[in-house]
């Protein structure tokens, strides 16, 4: 009888979490016009559901002295194609892949501090397995072996030049993976020095001034 009461409580929250998850997201746009929808006020809402794990995350961060780096909202974005994929729209990276969270933010913050990457907001991070192929990502995306981050650069500012001054000049050091997608969007990892296009590849690499 106890065990028989334990599991309905089990299930008793999943289903909760489910139903909060569908009045949460519900009819809710990734994008509208161009436009990030998954918002901070949405992002509160998801993390009721989350609490102890996004608290854990933060509370990490908060440690490394990155926790304003990124807004966290935008730092736990997953793919913008979540909704058609049928999954959430946040997600919390595995905790054994952290300390590459950590080195991509101490890049960012590094760009951010030299001037090379002016106001920008990040709409995807990390990925799953599943969502990462639902989402298109190739097999060995950092999106989803290591961290990685696809920013929007914000007031109409371009800084692919300053960008890739930087990765031609310090980007090896930092083990600097750049990109930029024909959706506009900048890719940024630190999971091996390399610079490819929106073919995935170094035909059309976004910067090719590699010493």
């Amino acid at each position: 009888m106890p065990s028989r009461a334990v599991n309905t409580d089990s299930r008793g929250r999943g289903f909760a979490r489910a139903a909060v998850a569908a009045l949460v997201f519900l009819f809710i746009p990734s994008l509208v016009c161009g436009q990030e929808m998954r918002t901070e006020a949405m992002f509160a809402q998801w993390r009721v559901s989350n609490q102890v794990d996004v608290d854990l995350f933060a509370g990490f961060l908060q440690a490394q002295s990155l926790s304003g780096v990124i807004e966290l909202h935008q730092l736990l974005r997953s793919a913008s194609s979540w909704q058609q994929c049928n999954t959430e729209p946040f997600a919390i990276p595995p905790k054994e892949q952290w300390a590459e969270v950590v080195s991509v933010l101490r890049l960012v913050k590094e760009l951010v501090a030299r001037g090379s990457l002016g106001r920008f907001e990040v709409h995807s991070a990390y990925r799953n397995a599943e969502l990462n192929q639902c989402a298109g990502g190739v097999p060995g995306s950092a999106h989803l072996r290591t961290f990685a981050v696809d920013l929007v650069p914000l007031e109409g500012n371009d800084p692919s030049a300053l960008l890739c001054r930087f990765w031609s000049e310090h980007g090896r050091s930092w083990n600097l993976g750049l990109s930029r997608y024909s959706s506009g969007r900048i890719h940024i990892d630190t999971s091996g020095y390399r610079t490819w296009g929106s073919d995935h590849t170094g035909k059309s690499a976004y910067c090719t001034s590699a010493p």
